[in-house]
């Protein structure tokens, strides 16, 4: 597999993860769109210095990290709502979260391949597809509340299941 490869699934694993660390700090969203792109940049550029051994989660959130603090200090229109400490505190918290996140996803790849093929496409469409549930109902030509209770049985089904893996794991 190629650098770009490699990369791209590091990064699109993460993606969302990254976009939450920068959310929690940064509250205009059209900056934290921009600063995800300088981020994934930045994380592009610095490939060849990742370390396979450490989460890329850690090494990205390091990376966005720092580049809020360059905004934060290049643009003295946008009000600095955090300390330089406390993001660090963020991050901290972040990473703290990391190593059990391993787990969790593999718990949850294993759940959701155990799914019947209509629960699995629900939650395709209502969680990689991002659809709403009336987009939902209608592509799946069920009723609006028909679509909620099957997620909330299949999302118990799916928490029930990981807490069986991460214990016999």
């Amino acid at each position: 597999m190629d650098d770009q490869a490699r990369f791209l699934g590091c990064f699109l694993k993460c993606q969302d993860d990254i976009r939450a660390f920068l959310g929690s700090i940064v509250r205009d969203r059209h900056t934290c769109d921009d600063l995800l792109q300088e981020v994934a940049l930045t994380l592009w550029q610095k490939f060849g210095e990742y370390d396979p051994a450490r989460p890329f989660g850690a090494w990205a959130r390091g990376i966005a990290a720092k580049k809020v603090l360059q905004s934060f200090e290049k643009s003295k229109k946008l009000p600095v709502v955090l300390s330089p400490e406390t993001i660090e505190a963020i991050l901290e918290a972040y990473n703290q979260t990391e190593p059990e996140s391993g787990a969790m996803h593999s718990a949850l790849e294993t759940c959701l391949k155990q799914l019947p093929d209509r629960s699995r496409n629900l939650v395709s469409l209502r969680y990689e597809k991002t659809l709403k549930l009336g987009q939902i109902a209608r592509a799946m030509e069920s009723t609006l509340d028909a679509v909620h209770k099957a997620l909330a049985r299949i999302r118990g089904a799916l928490r029930k299941c990981i807490e069986e893996q991460l214990a016999a794991g």
